[in-house]
This record gives C-alpha cells, sequence and structure tokens, in this order.
C-alpha cells in the first residue's frame, strides 16, 4: 500500500513543475487474482479496494478500465466502489448478461490537454462472469473509433488483455497512439514493435511517465526507447559474432556461412530501420520508469487513509495486523 502515498508524491511533484499530468489506469487495480491468499480474506482485500479508491480521489486519475481482477469482490461490490469513486470507470466492451449489448460503463473519455484532444478508450479480455458479458473486443475498439473519428488528436487505449486478444488489435492496424496494458507481470523496456505497447508489472511497485509531443496528427508517434534499444541490441550481437576482434569485416568472416550471413543482414536492416525512425521523427514518445521504493517521500494525507484502512482490517482480524496487504497495479501518468 505504499505505493499509493510515494505515487501521490511524484504526481505533487509534476505538479510543482507546473507539468500537469493525465492519470490512467488500465486496470486489475482493486483485487489481486487470488483474494483469499493466505492472511487475505475477501473481507480484507475489500476494504483494500476502498482505500485505493479514497487514495485515487485524492491522488486524482482521469479513467480507469476495469479488468478482471477487479470484479473479484462481485459485481455489486465493484458497482458500490464505483459510486465512491469520483473518476470515470471506461469500458468499451463490457455488457451486462442477457441485455442486448447495454454497455456497463462509458466506453471512452475525450479530454482537452494543453490544446489537444485526448481519446482514452477501455477495453478488456473476456472472462467467466455470472453478471457481465462481453463484446469481442477488436469489434468493439472499431466501433468506438468510428463513433469518435476525427475528433481527437492523440489516442490511447487502456486494454486488460490477453495476448491473443492484443495480437487482434495489432493486426487490424487501428488508430491508436498508445496502449497500456494490464495482466501481467512483465515490466516494460519500450513499447515494442506493432502500437507501442507498456505494462509496468504488478503490484504497485512502479510507475511509468510517459511524453507525447505532438506536431502532427497525421503522422504516427515514434517510440524513442524502442529505437534506442534496437540499436542497442544489435550493435551488441554483432559484436558478439565478431568473436573478439570488433575491427573484423563480418561479411567476411562468414562468407560461406550463408544463414550468418542473412541473419547479420536482418540485423543491420533492424538497425536502419531504427535509425531512420530517430532521423525522421516528427512525434515522439518517451517514457521513464519510477521505482516506488523507500527511497520516495510518503505523501502524509494518502499514508493516512492507508493507515485508517489498516486499523479498519486490525479491527476485523482483532490481531495485530503483520500480514502483507493488498497491492494496486501501477497507474500511469502521462506528461506533454
Amino acid at each position: 500500500m505504499g505505493g499509493l502515498a510515494r505515487k501521490a508524491t511524484i504526481i505533487d511533484q509534476l505538479d510543482s513543475d507546473n507539468i500537469n499530468p493525465i492519470i490512467l489506469d488500465s486496470g486489475n487495480l482493486f483485487f489481486k487474482k487470488n483474494t483469499t491468499d493466505p492472511g487475505i480474506t475477501l473481507e480484507t482485500a475489500m476494504i483494500n479496494a476502498e482505500i485505493i479508491v479514497e487514495s485515487f480521489n485524492k491522488i486524482g486519475c482521469h479513467a480507469f478500465s476495469p479488468g478482471s481482477q477487479d470484479f473479484g469482490g462481485g459485481f455489486d461490490y465493484l458497482m458500490d466502489l464505483r459510486k465512491k469513486a469520483n473518476f470515470d470507470f471506461i469500458s468499451s466492451n463490457i455488457i451486462l448478461k442477457f441485455s442486448k449489448n447495454e454497455l456497463l460503463f462509458k466506453p471512452y473519455k475525450i479530454i482537452n490537454f494543453n490544446g489537444k484532444k485526448i481519446a482514452l478508450i477501455g477495453l478488456t479480455s473476456k472472462f467467466e462472469s455470472n453478471d457481465i458479458d462481453f463484446i469481442e473486443p477488436s469489434i468493439a475498439l472499431e466501433k468506438t473509433l468510428s463513433q469518435i473519428e476525427n475528433q481527437f488528436d492523440i489516442s490511447i487505449l487502456l486494454f486488460n488483455a490477453t495476448e491473443q486478444d492484443l495480437n487482434l488489435i495489432y493486426d487490424k492496424n487501428f488508430n491508436i497512439d498508445l496502449i497500456i496494458k494490464s495482466k501481467g507481470r512483465t515490466r516494460s523496456n519500450d513499447g515494442g514493435s506493432n502500437i507501442p505497447t507498456f505494462i509496468a508489472g504488478d503490484r504497485g511497485k512502479l510507475l511509468y511517465k510517459f511524453e507525447l509531443n505532438l506536431k502532427d496528427k497525421l503522422v504516427p508517434f515514434v517510440d524513442i526507447a524502442w529505437c534506442n534499444n534496437t540499436i542497442a541490441r544489435v550493435e551488441s550481437r554483432l559484436n558478439k559474432m565478431k568473436k573478439g576482434d570488433l575491427n573484423i569485416d563480418l561479411f567476411e568472416l562468414y562468407k560461406n556461412d550463408i544463414v550468418t550471413l542473412n541473419r547479420i543482414n536482418n540485423y543491420l536492416s533492424q538497425k536502419e530501420e531504427a535509425n531512420n525512425l530517430l532521423s525522421n521523427a516528427i512525434n515522439t514518445m518517451t517514457f521513464e520508469k519510477i521505482e516506488l521504493g523507500k527511497n520516495i517521500y510518503d505523501k502524509p494525507s494518502i499514508l493516512k487513509i492507508v493507515d485508517k484502512g489498516k486499523i479498519r482490517i486490525q479491527d476485523l482480524q482483532s490481531l495485530p495486523l503483520t500480514q502483507p496487504i493488498n497491492s494496486p497495479d501501477a497507474g500511469f501518468p502521462i506528461t506533454n
């Protein structure tokens, strides 16, 4: 839970630097996958969820896209949390079961930010539930984008996604500038070679800060981290192939090895692509990983909320609080 108070400190620092961030969360915020881990009863997990809502109300959040684990306390409980939240729940494909595709939440939100219109779209992969159902993600996304066509400058998808559904989104080449993905523990080093896609892992230990520089909305963003990482990775692999002699000609060294020559050419093509993207970049995207460790000051007002929640849990158990407390996925501030 300490991540909440430290997250608030980071966002306060941005505000003090006259940076007004867009704060987003892509799901699996309120519960772990298993809410009955040793020492974590459902009642305890629900108190943790309420701590998160109250903290987010103070920290700020422009949009939250519910994921599978957010229904860990049941449908009715999530609806109660929604009533307590002063931030928007969005999803373009969660529908009431047995309804005629009646969406449970608003599908998107468009905000004006530093003279630009930012479209925030919620989406989740299907999961088992007695109360809700789902429109297939790619179909829902296509419909939502058609509804807001020409109404935004930048589009951000908050996606609680399986890899299969994510790949379907890539295949359809949607007009999406950035995907923030939950469901998984990977910590991204860049956005990958498709639509820039980032996941900060779980447990609320990490915050990602994105900076988007938009000059022409008709041109894709260049993921600077992907370009730099690709160049560094290719150079490292090529140097290893030189077997200690960095001045050697690889094409001469492997002139009789067609397979290796093809691999060298592939590496060089990747490096050339990355260099060309950097050289010709118009719209750029950078990101920073911020570890929410103990070296970051805990904001007192958020700590007070967390401590009040701990007392409720202690009273519930009538025992000293020694077990770990549920932690949320990291949120994602985006700055311009």
